[in-house]
């Protein structure tokens, strides 16, 4: 997923979940499980809501 991607799923409401690699940073589908830069198997998984500033 691009960043564009991901910035759009973020305002519009749709994404609670982020997925991440662990490696690079880079922002993944959900599906994915290899990083496509890196090629890490490190995926971290971001509850958005926990991290929203009011």
């Amino acid at each position: 997923m691009s960043v564009l991607t991901a910035v759009k799923k973020r305002l519009s409401g749709d994404a609670a979940v982020v997925y991440e690699c662990r490696n690079c940073g880079t922002v993944l589908e959900a599906n994915e499980w290899t990083c496509s830069c890196c090629g890490s198997i490190e995926v971290a998984e971001y509850d958005s809501v926990e991290y929203d500033v009011p």
